[in-house]
């Protein structure tokens, strides 16, 4: 009797594993973010992190449009999620609460998400960003979540929607929605998706009108009015084959070697601003001090003159030319100058690589990462469509004309600007930040710790973009979410005098 009751609970328990089996994870090895320690972070004891974008690979077969993914938004879940390209960590992008639908299209109450989310590794959509997929199937089948992700895992691709972005409802005229391809797909670990191929297939085993309203909902939607106003909507129906063939024809998909190379080449650039910097306030505290500059010998300025071709950083091996020692000289002592030939030579590279790769570990040096931080800020509010007035010393607001380009050009108009009125910039672009922010328009907002109940919990010390849109019930708790440290301040590259501390803007 004790023995055929033993067999009976193996047999149960037999039946139950295969019921919930889960597909083998594809676990990531550090590659990324292997680098000396002045760029990344590292372990406690001392090992590489992985970084869940680049170290895991789709491994993408159309034979049975299955592709790896990562989940960052489990079903269920009671907050949404985020990944931060720089740093590879997760952030909590709001919470989700009891809502209608925006759209006034679907009758019932949207609170937690009926399917996981979650991101293509290494592969970009058509905006740049994270190729998005949502995929159906019961939380029990996935592997375990992880705030940390190290692991990939196996879904079908049945199909795409087109997952639309309004900026200021009604979208007409110049201001028109935006488009990415959502992939839609099935854990096929689950016994009630195993067999479904096609969205037609998936709408009679879920409820569609559900997940429609969540998709369109889930992001949150426009607060700067008296009565909130959709920001989201789906359109259309893309077969599986063709929604796969979209995402990795018109996407872009990273391969190692170019990995590599935009890695090491933003390490250069990077490197190449600093050491400028570090110029600038030596030769700035020299001259304070009546000290005579140092010349600058031709030789050592081709090791230090970085130029870059593409991706790939290179450097002439002749002697530098005089003008372009010249040029030096006057770039490393005044950072007007220097700042007028980075903007107009690498901006658009740097703009690149901030999105990518991390230029600096906190734990490594301090003032050279709270500078490049200073510096996204600049640009930022640049992207948010303001322009810095020098002779105003203030950001004003430069929209687009008709033809599709801004109407002010900074690099006509900071042509006269000296180094005190750029240490200006520089600090005040924060308050362009808050106060975008505080209006609930599209800003960026620095993370230092993703903490609070739901957060992520994880350290950060990055940049991310925030188009403003939200839920009422989460709106108190993403006001009392700061900016920008305040216990941080911009360098000033003036006004250095003998024996006093370095002199701080704000």
């Amino acid at each position: 009797m004790k023995k055929a009751l033993i067999l009976c609970l193996l047999s149960l328990i037999v039946s139950c594993a295969k019921r919930t089996q889960q597909a083998t994870p594809v676990i990531a090895k550090p590659s990324w973010m292997a680098t000396e320690k002045i760029y990344n972070d590292r372990s406690f004891d001392g090992e590489f992190l992985i970084h869940p974008f680049f170290d895991l690979v789709p491994f993408a077969s159309e034979t049975d449009n299955s592709i790896n993914f990562i989940r960052t938004t489990p079903i269920g879940s009671l907050s949404k999620y985020e990944i931060d390209l720089r740093s590879g960590k997760l952030y909590r992008s709001h919470n989700f609460c009891d809502q209608e639908d925006v759209w006034k299209k679907y009758s019932g109450t949207i609170y937690r998400p009926p399917y996981s989310e979650g991101f293509v590794p290494r592969l970009l959509d058509q905006l740049g960003t994270p190729q998005k997929i949502v995929v159906f199937g019961k939380e029990r089948y996935f592997q375990k979540y992880e705030v940390t992700p190290t692991r990939s895992q196996r879904v079908r691709v049945i199909g795409g929607v087109l997952l639309q972005y309004c900026t200021t409802y009604p979208c007409r005229g110049y201001n028109k929605w935006q488009s990415r391809l959502l992939l839609m797909a099935v854990n096929p670990s689950d016994p009630e998706f195993k067999k479904v191929k096609n969205l037609n297939q998936l709408k009679k085993v879920v409820n569609w009108d559900e997940a429609v309203a969540f998709i369109q909902n889930s992001n949150g939607r426009k607060l700067s009015g008296s009565v909130p106003k959709p920001s989201y909507r789906i359109v259309g129906n893309i077969g599986p084959r063709e929604a796969f063939k979209i995402a990795l024809d018109k996407g872009h998909l990273f391969k190692f070697d170019e990995m590599k190379t935009v890695r090491n080449s933003c390490h250069a650039l990077y490197d190449h601003i600093w050491n400028n910097i570090k110029a600038i306030r030596k030769n700035g505290e020299a001259k304070s001090a009546g000290k005579k500059l140092a010349p600058v010998n031709r030789k050592k300025v081709v090791a230090k003159l970085d130029t870059f071709s593409g991706n790939v950083l290179s450097a002439e091996g002749t002697e530098a030319p005089r003008s372009e020692v010249r040029q030096k000289e006057l770039e490393i002592s005044d950072f007007s100058v220097f700042f007028k030939n980075f903007y107009e030579k690498y901006k658009d590279r740097y703009k690149t690589c901030q999105q990518f790769v991390r230029d600096t570990s906190i734990n490594a040096d301090k003032e050279r990462m709270w500078f490049f931080v200073y510096l996204t800020s600049f640009f930022n509010t640049e992207d948010s469509g303001y322009i810095y007035s020098c002779s105003g010393r203030a950001w004003i607001k430069n929209p687009i004309t008709t033809s599709g380009k801004r109407l002010y050009s900074f690099k006509k108009r900071m042509r006269s600007c000296t180094s005190s009125e750029l240490d200006s910039a520089f600090d005040t672009s924060i308050n362009i930040q808050a106060g975008l922010s505080s209006s609930f328009q599209e800003h960026f907002r620095f993370i230092q710790y993703d903490h609070g109940g739901g957060a992520s919990h994880q350290k950060m010390y990055t940049w991310i973009h925030d188009l403003g849109d939200g839920y009422i019930c989460d709106q108190k708790r993403r006001e009392e979410l700061p900016i920008f440290p305040q216990d941080v301040n911009w360098k000033n590259f003036k006004n250095y005098r003998k024996g006093s501390r370095d002199i701080i803007v704000r």
